[in-house]
């Protein structure tokens, strides 16, 4: 598990760079529940430029295995054993959400996974 979490991490780095800039209410998903059992997950009260939208979907659909890109959907709850809120580097009141799905992960595979000094871990 770690492997694929730390393959599609690269994609979130790079995803969580888009919001730098910031340009009404939005969500944007990036679903890997399929493959890796993620669903990444960002909402802002701020319209993103079509630059940003495209660098967000860039950065999911780049990846190893891609991701499914989506503006205005949630990610999924079926199945879903938790989600870390990611507090650190957020902008422009942006919320970040990596969402974990079995049965890729268990709630105690996603709660280690999700970094302490990053995030804040809620099971279900």
């Amino acid at each position: 598990m770690r492997n694929r979490w730390f393959g599609v991490g690269a994609g979130l780095v790079l995803a969580l760079a888009a919001f730098s800039c910031g340009g009404s209410g939005n969500t944007y998903t990036c679903n890997f529940a399929a493959n890796s059992g993620l669903c990444w997950e960002w909402s802002t009260s701020q319209s993103l430029s079509s630059s940003e939208q495209s660098q967000l979907q860039t950065a999911c659909t780049s990846n190893n295995p891609p991701g499914t890109f989506s503006n205005g959907a949630s990610c999924p709850s079926t199945n879903r054993v938790g989600t870390c809120s990611i507090n650190a580097g957020q902008v422009n009141s942006v919320s970040y959400k990596i969402k974990f799905y079995s049965p890729t992960w268990t709630a105690a595979s996603g709660q280690q996974a999700c970094p302490a000094s990053l995030g804040t871990w809620t099971a279900g």
